[in-house]
């Protein structure tokens, strides 16, 4: 009598627990953005020309012929034409994607501040003029 009872509640816990990973899934889906800039669209980063703050949460960069918009995640949404900005790259120098590289920045003698990139936007030549 008691083992139906048992198996039952076995059998709707393992299906809470498929739906719950289930949901987290579509959760973390719909809040990254995992597009990833195709080869001629990625910024050198170690060899970038223009570093230039746009925005509090918004960092243009340039390396002569591409040109990105970084924008950072919320910690770090305080940015202005004073501060240093520096990079902090995983892996190459070619930023193609929100992971490959860091934003570092710092004011007058402040330790510098790590800021994760939570979104990235490729600009033509013609759109990073105008910035």
């Amino acid at each position: 009598m008691r083992l139906p009872y048992i198996s039952c509640l076995i059998a709707g816990a393992a299906a809470a627990l498929m739906l719950g990973g289930f949901a987290a899934d579509q959760k973390a889906d719909t809040n990254s953005d995992n597009t990833r800039l195709a080869p001629q669209q990625c910024v050198n980063g170690g060899n970038s020309m223009t570093r230039r703050v746009i925005d509090k949460q918004t960092v243009l960069i340039e390396d002569g012929g591409r040109a990105a918009l970084l924008t950072l995640t919320s910690p770090c949404s305080n940015l202005d034409e004073l501060d240093k900005i520096g990079f902090e790259f995983n892996g190459s120098t070619q930023i193609c994607d929100r992971r490959d590289v860091k934003i570092l920045y710092s004011r007058f003698t402040e330790r510098p501040v790590h800021c994760l990139v939570s979104k990235i936007t490729p600009l033509t030549p013609e759109q990073a003029k105008a910035y």
